[in-house]
C-alpha cells in the first residue's frame, strides 16, 4: 500500500521540484538591477530587483530546508556545502579580477578602501562595512566596485541564522508563528530604521528579513497548493498582479524615496504573486518560463557580480559618468563573463560528485582572498604599485584631517548630544575663544585654523553634513537623505552650547550653498515651506550671538569641482586603446577637471544674493570668500591642483593643502 504524504508535507516536497519560471523571475530581477546601474533614468526603481531576489531566496531555501526535516534528513554542515560550492566559485572570481582591476587603477587611499571590501566581501559583512560610509544612492558610491556585495552579505547572513531558528520552530511544531513574528519583527524594523537611520535600514539584515520570511510564508502556508486547487481564473490574477507590482516598483519607485520602508512592499507582494501563482499562471508559463528568460535566470548570480564592478571602473578610469556606448559595452561583456563563470567555473564546482576537493578548495581560496584584502587594506593601499603620471599634480595630496594630533574629539555638549555631531572637535592646546559652527565644508575648514592658528588661539568644531547653522528655521527637505529633523535638534543643542560657553567670544558661520539653495525651509512651529525662510534663519543666528556679545564672522561656500577620486591620472588612461574606448580626448584629468571662474560666478548668484542681504543687516558681519585663493581670477581658471597639490579632498571640500592657504589668509581677520 502506498504511503500518503500530508498535504503540507507534499506541498513542501513540491516547492523543492525545479520550476522554470522561477528562473525566469530571477533574469527580470537581475536585468532590473543591471538596467538601473547603466541606464538609471530608463528604469529608475530597478534597484528593488534585489528585493524580489530575497524573496526567492526566502521561497526556495525554506522549501527545501522544510523539506529535509520533514523527511529527517535535515543536517547543518551539507546545507552550508551546498551554499558554499554555490556561492564561492564565482565570487572568488569577481574578487580577484576586480582587486587586479584596482592594481592598474586606483590611488594608494581607494586601493586600501577596495582591500577592506574585498576582505568584507570575502567574510560576507560588506553591508556591515558599507553602511557607515556613503549611502547607495550617493554619488561617491559610483566609486566603489564592490557596492553591489552589500545584498550577498545579508543574504549569507539569513543563510547563517535560518536554518538553526527554523530547526528550533519545527521541533517545537511552530514553523508558521516564528515565520510571521520574524516577518513582523523585521518589518516594523525597517519601518523605523528607514525613517531613523536610513542608510542603516537599507543595509542591515534585521529590516530585511521580512522580505525573506514573504518568501519563506508560501512554502509555510502551501500557497502553491492552495493555488493548483483553485480555478484558472484565481491564477491569471494573482499571475498578472504578480507582473504589474513589479512593473510599478521598477518604474515607480527612484532613489530619492526613503527606501525600503513602505515602498519595498511593492515589488515583494509583486515577487511573492508571481512565485505564489505557480508555474501555469499565464505570466509565468509565457514570459518567465521563456527560454531566453531562463537562460538570463541561470547566469544571474553571475551577471549580478560581474556587472557592477566593470561599470564601477570605467566610471573611475574616465573621471565620469562614461558615455551610453561604453556602459552598454559593460552590460554586454558583463553578460558573456558571466556566461563563461557559470559554465566553466561555477558548474563544475557545484554539480556532480560530490569530492571533498570542491568544499576544501573553495575555502582555502577565500581565505586567500580575505588575506589579500587585509595586507592591501594594512598596507595603505600598496603606494608603491602607483607610477607618478602627472607633471602637476601629486595624489596623495588630496586629503583631510591634517592636525588630529592637537584636538579631542569632544565639542562641549554632553556625551549623549554628541551623536548629532560626526565633525565634533577642540584644540587641546589651550581654552578654546573661537568656535566653528556649520556643515561638512566647517569641518574641511577647520583643521587649516587648528594648524595654522598661532599658539594660545584655540577653536572648537562643531558641525553636522548638510546641516546649515540657522535658528528658528528648520530645513523640511533633504539632498543628502538625511532626517530634516535631526538637522534641527542638533542646531538646537549647538546654539545652546554656544551661547553656554562665556570663554567663545567669536563664532564662524560656514555652510555649502547647496545646503541654503534648493532646499525648502520653514520658519518653527510651521510645517510649509517659505522661500524667505533660508536667510532669515542664517540672520536669526548672527542676531543671536551678536546681542549675545559674541563676534560673527561667515565664511563663503568653496568653488564646486569635480570629487578629486575623478581627477586623478590613472594607468590606464595612458593606454591609447582605453582613451578610445572611454573617448577620453585629454588624458591630463587635473586640466580636465578645472573649471572657470566666471562659471563659478554664475552657479552661484542666488546664494550670493542671501548673503549680500546679510551684510545689509548686520554691517559688523565679517564676512569672508576663500574663492580668490582658491582661483587664479585673472586667467579665469579655479584649478584642481596648485603646485602640484590638490586643493580638494573629497567632493568639493577643501583639502589639508587648501585649508592651509585660506586659514593664513582667514586668521588676520580674526584676530585684530
Amino acid at each position: 500500500m502506498t504511503k500518503t504524504l500530508p498535504e503540507s508535507t507534499a506541498a513542501v516536497a513540491r516547492s523543492h521540484v525545479y520550476r522554470a519560471d522561477i528562473d525566469g523571475l530571477r533574469a527580470v530581477a537581475v536585468l532590473a538591477v543591471v538596467i538601473f546601474h547603466a541606464f538609471p533614468t530608463a528604469l529608475p526603481g530597478g534597484f528593488v530587483g534585489v528585493d524580489i531576489f530575497f524573496v526567492i531566496s526566502g521561497y526556495l531555501i525554506t522549501g527545501i530546508l522544510l523539506n529535509d526535516l520533514r523527511a529527517d534528513r535535515f543536517s547543518i554542515a551539507r546545507f552550508y556545502s551546498r551554499r558554499i560550492r554555490r556561492i564561492f566559485p564565482a565570487l572568488l572570481t569577481v574578487l580577484l579580477v576586480t582587486w587586479t582591476l584596482g592594481w592598474f587603477s586606483l590611488t594608494g587611499g581607494e586601493y586600501k578602501e577596495l582591500g577592506k571590501h574585498v576582505l568584507a566581501g570575502a567574510g560576507f559583512m560588506s553591508n556591515w562595512a558599507l553602511w557607515t560610509e556613503a549611502g547607495y544612492f550617493d554619488q561617491t558610491s559610483s566609486a566603489k566596485p564592490l557596492l553591489h556585495l552589500w545584498s550577498l552579505g545579508v543574504e549569507e547572513q539569513f543563510y547563517i541564522v535560518w536554518p538553526i531558528l527554523l530547526l528550533i520552530a519545527f521541533r517545537m511544531r511552530r514553523v508558521g508563528l516564528f515565520c510571521a513574528l520574524a516577518g513582523l519583527a523585521s518589518f516594523g524594523c525597517n519601518l523605523w530604521l528607514t525613517w531613523h537611520h536610513r542608510s542603516a535600514a537599507f543595509y542591515w539584515p534585521t529590516g530585511r528579513v521580512w522580505e525573506f520570511a514573504a518568501g519563506a510564508g508560501l512554502v509555510i502556508a502551501s500557497a502553491t497548493a492552495a493555488l493548483s486547487r483553485d480555478g484558472r481564473a484565481t491564477k491569471i490574477v494573482v499571475s498578472i498582479a504578480g507582473l504589474l507590482l513589479c512593473g510599478a516598483a521598477f518604474v515607480g519607485l527612484n532613489s530619492t524615496l526613503a527606501f525600503p520602508g513602505w515602498w519595498a512592499v511593492l515589488p515583494v507582494l509583486g515577487a511573492v504573486a508571481l512565485v505564489a501563482a505557480g508555474p501555469n499562471g499565464p505570466v509565468n508559463q509565457y514570459v518567465l518560463s521563456n527560454p531566453v528568460a531562463v537562460w538570463f535566470g541561470r547566469i544571474s548570480y553571475a551577471l549580478y557580480l560581474w556587472h557592477w564592478p566593470l561599470l564601477s571602473f570605467a566610471f573611475i578610469i574616465a573621471g565620469d559618468e562614461p558615455s551610453l556606448l561604453v556602459r552598454a559595452s559593460m552590460v554586454v561583456v558583463s553578460i558573456g563573463l558571466a556566461w563563461f563563470t557559470t559554465t566553466v567555473i561555477e558548474r563544475p564546482v557545484r554539480l556532480g560528485s560530490s569530492a571533498k576537493w570542491k568544499l576544501v578548495a573553495p575555502c582555502v581560496l577565500m581565505l586567500g582572498i580575505a588575506c589579500l584584502g587585509c595586507m592591501t587594506y594594512v598596507c595603505g593601499g600598496l603606494g608603491f604599485r602607483i607610477n607618478r603620471y602627472s607633471p602637476d599634480a601629486d595624489v596623495t595630496t588630496a586629503k583631510l584631517g591634517a592636525g588630529h594630533e592637537f584636538v579631542n574629539l569632544r565639542c562641549g555638549v554632553s556625551a549623549a548630544d554628541q551623536q548629532f555631531f560626526p565633525f565634533c572637535a577642540t584644540d587641546k592646546r589651550a581654552p578654546s575663544h573661537f568656535a566653528v559652527w556649520g556643515d561638512s565644508k566647517a569641518d574641511a575648514l577647520y583643521w587649516g585654523l587648528v594648524r595654522k592658528s598661532a599658539p594660545g588661539i584655540s577653536w572648537t568644531l562643531i558641525a553636522r553634513p548638510s546641516c546649515a547653522p540657522m535658528v528658528g528655521v528648520s530645513r523640511i527637505s533633504s539632498n543628502a537623505g538625511d532626517d530634516p529633523l535631526l538637522c534641527r535638534e542638533a542646531n538646537d543643542k549647538a546654539l545652546r552650547m554656544l551661547l553656554g560657553n562665556a570663554a567663545l567670544t567669536t563664532v564662524a558661520l560656514v555652510a555649502a550653498d547647496r545646503d541654503i539653495i534648493g532646499q525648502q525651509f520653514a520658519y518653527d512651529g510651521v510645517s510649509q515651506a517659505k522661500p524667505s525662510a533660508a536667510v532669515d534663519g542664517l540672520d536669526n543666528a548672527i542676531t543671536t550671538f551678536q546681542r549675545a556679545g559674541k563676534r560673527v564672522m561667515l565664511v563663503l561656500d568653496t568653488p564646486r569641482l569635480r570629487d578629486p577620486r575623478q581627477c586623478v591620472d590613472r594607468r590606464p588612461l595612458q593606454w591609447p586603446f582605453v582613451q578610445q574606448a572611454l573617448g577620453v580626448a585629454n588624458p591630463n584629468a587635473t586640466k580636465r577637471c578645472a573649471i572657470t571662474y566666471s562659471s563659478h560666478v554664475d552657479s552661484t548668484v542666488a546664494y550670493r544674493t542671501i548673503i549680500d542681504q546679510l551684510e545689509k543687516r548686520h554691517p559688523d558681519l565679517v564676512v569672508y570668500d576663500p574663492t580668490p585663493v582658491l582661483c587664479d581670477i585673472h586667467r579665469n581658471v579655479c584649478p584642481m591642483v596648485m603646485n602640484r597639490n590638490y586643493l580638494y579632498s573629497y567632493g568639493d571640500h577643501m583639502s589639508d593643502y587648501a585649508n592651509g592657504l585660506v586659514a593664513e589668509q582667514f586668521l588676520p581677520l580674526v584676530v585684530r
